[in-house]
């Protein structure tokens, strides 16, 4: 039988107040990751547009092609 983790005061102050929730909430809202592995892959792709040049266009961008 696998042993049970103990939990954390900082388990139940997360929990009381719903911040993994709100987290979620904002992430989808805003498209912007709050984990570090999430940001660094979001500059990172940010980052390999800009340099390959395949950057969103602007409607002002398409209507000169």
């Amino acid at each position: 039988m696998a042993k049970r983790q103990k939990k954390d005061l900082w388990w139940y102050i997360k929990k009381e107040y719903g911040i993994s929730g709100l987290k979620r909430k904002f992430t989808k809202q805003t498209g912007i990751p709050l984990t570090k592995a999430g940001v660094e892959r979001k500059l990172g792709a940010i980052v390999l547009d800009w340099v390959l040049g395949r950057g969103k266009k602007t409607k002002d961008e398409e209507e000169e092609e």
